[in-house]
């Protein structure tokens, strides 16, 4: 028997899926199959036919079962519909981004993605600030300076935040030291926020925000070739909070804490 064909293999699963899910491991006659899934004997004669001619099902003492080899295709084969269905809901943000962006798709899982337009060109970034505003622990990987959350971090210790753990870019500082010295300065000041400046820069914000009921939502803010928000993406499936959560501490463990004192050598 020769090696079977990998295009072959995923038209016949697409084809014949429903018979190859519902034999099931234990086994099922053809009977059965033919009530259990309203279709012709015909159908499920040729369906069970050609599975077995591809090794995918086997005879057993109560009719046919998966193989292994069935059973690790049909898993592999819904993993990917599971993919394409997290990707569908993003295609529009995803078209426009480059093939090399480095995204991985568990992000999307469960999102709710808000885009900038001509008319509400900073609604990506205002969907983040109600987002931290909620959240008592903040980790966070930012790339570019928006006032709004400058402000927002300005008042997040009045806010009844714990702790908030901000990862910048070189050009963020940069720009804080020479336009924002007294922010900066107070919020190098604040002992609930831990300021630290990474040298490889991403190419999105993170952030992942933790709320009193210990939920945790990943945010992911990808940028224009402006400088601006072009989308905030924002789930709390735990893959994606994990992912997020993951990526963030890379960033820290890269990181340079900054201080009163080492940004002030700067200016």
């Amino acid at each position: 028997m020769g090696r079977p064909d990998a295009g072959e293999m995923i038209r016949l699963v697409t084809r014949r899926k429903e018979i190859l899910r519902t034999v099931g491991t234990e086994g099922l006659g053809k009977r059965e199959l033919v009530e259990k899934l309203s279709v012709s004997r015909s159908t499920v004669d040729r369906g069970v036919r050609e599975l077995e001619s591809a090794g995918l099902l086997t005879r057993s003492a109560d009719g046919y079962r998966r193989t292994l080899f069935g059973e690790l295709l049909l898993t592999e084969y819904d993993s990917f519909i599971s993919t394409i269905d997290v990707l569908l809901p993003g295609h529009g943000l995803l078209s426009d981004l480059p093939p090399q962006f480095d995204l991985d798709p568990t992000v999307l899982k469960d999102a709710r993605i808000v885009t900038s337009s001509q008319y509400a060109p900073h609604q990506p970034i205002s969907e983040l600030c109600s987002l931290l505003a909620e959240a008592r622990w903040i980790q966070t990987v930012f790339p570019a300076v928006f006032p709004q959350i400058l402000n927002l971090w300005s008042t997040l210790g009045d806010q009844g935040m714990i702790r908030a753990d901000i990862v910048l870019t070189e050009p963020v500082v940069g720009e804080l030291v020479s336009a924002h010295t007294e922010t900066l300065q107070a919020l190098l000041r604040e002992p609930r926020l831990s300021l630290h400046q990474v040298d490889v820069e991403p190419t999105y914000g993170l952030v992942v925000a933790e709320q009193e009921e210990s939920t945790a939502t990943a945010g992911l803010v990808v940028m224009d070739d402006r400088g601006g928000a072009r989308a905030f993406v924002e789930t709390e499936a735990e893959s994606a909070v994990s992912w997020a959560r993951e990526r963030i501490d890379h960033h820290l463990m890269q990181s340079t804490p900054l201080s009163p004192q080492s940004t002030a050598d700067r200016g």
